[in-house]
């Protein structure tokens, strides 16, 4: 078989990263089947999904993801709480150098 060629059954490989071709959530390739492919991923509120896609609707997509790209969820209480104990340890550390 040609390598510039692909037949649709080798098209995506388990634990390959995925979208769907009009956009959305990036998605983990978990399993391959006759009917589709096998897709996980945590939507934008933090829940699992899962969901089985014709090959056809999905694009692969890289791995890595830029630092551009990435957002980072905060949460109130816990940025609180980490800025709290970060606090005492700054403080504890100075007074011990002192």
């Amino acid at each position: 078989m040609s390598t510039a060629t692909r037949d649709s059954v080798e098209q995506f490989f388990v634990g390959d990263v995925v979208t769907l071709a009009a956009g959305g959530p990036r998605m983990t390739v978990t399993a391959l089947a006759a009917e589709g492919v096998l897709c996980q991923w945590f939507d934008e509120h933090g829940e699992f999904r899962q969901e089985m896609f014709a090959r056809e609707v999905l694009g692969r997509q890289p791995r890595s993801i830029s630092p551009g790209l990435v957002h980072v969820r905060t949460y109130a209480g816990a940025m609180a709480g980490s800025l709290a104990v970060g606090a005492s340890f700054a403080h504890a550390a100075l007074k011990s150098t002192v």
